[in-house]
């Protein structure tokens, strides 16, 4: 088990460089870091054309739908997922997200970025998502973009006092949907004031997964259609 998560990180540093052109002769951008930084990718059914093939990007929370996205669109198409801490605005986003698209001709891509990054500022965070959507414009001409609305932290978890800030990036990605043309898929709404919703104050039970699966399927669904 280790030797495969080290050789699949060695893999995507690799599809990293290649995007990039990054040798290693220069230093790497600054970045403000969390504690610990991590990408999650997965891509079946890579060799395949027989269904249509859909990305979904983000992190945690996107990487706990997955499965459920994955279940419910069964047969109709392949689903891959690229799920990292990073945030937008790192300058390391873009270039993990090149590597990605780099792989397959994708239909849809739905994408979901706004709880990591704390640190850097919605300006920046603003410009980097700009920067992610001309990046998937170009390299994926054809894919339908959705863009997720970010799911809101536990109230009265202590940690809720940065849901103003979820709520500013989720306007900046509302409006960037508009000059992109994007769908809107809205995560936000239902979880906003469940409490009973969290396993702790980032993350969701059960239920709440469900629920999430079954609303990003279905905007895939009308998508693909």
């Amino acid at each position: 088990m280790q030797r495969t998560t080290a050789a699949r990180n060695v893999l995507l540093l690799a599809l990293i460089c290649y995007a990039t052109g990054w040798t290693g002769a220069e230093p790497v951008p600054t970045a403000k870091r969390e504690g610990i930084e991590w990408t999650d990718v997965w891509i079946p059914g890579a060799n395949k054309a027989d269904k249509p093939h859909v990305l979904l990007v983000g992190d945690s929370i996107t990487k706990g739908y997955y499965g459920g996205v994955e279940k419910k669109l069964a047969g109709k198409a392949h689903v891959s997922r690229l799920a990292t801490s990073l945030c937008l605005g790192d300058p390391a986003y873009t270039p993990t997200l090149k590597a990605v698209l780099a792989q397959v001709n994708f239909d849809v891509v739905h994408f979901n970025n706004g709880l990591h990054g704390v640190g850097y500022s919605e300006e920046q965070y603003r410009a980097g998502y700009e920067e992610a959507l001309k990046v998937i414009r170009e390299m994926q001409p054809r894919a339908r973009i959705i863009i997720a609305l970010s799911t809101p932290l536990k109230p009265g978890s202590g940690k809720d006092d940065l849901n103003p800030r979820i709520d500013e990036r989720n306007r900046i990605a509302a409006a960037l949907a508009k000059t992109f043309d994007a769908a809107v898929d809205d995560l936000h709404t239902p979880m906003k004031g469940h409490p009973e919703y969290y396993r702790d104050p980032y993350h969701y039970n059960g239920t709440a997964i469900e629920i999430q699966a079954a609303q990003v399927a279905a905007c895939v669904t009308t998508a693909l259609e």
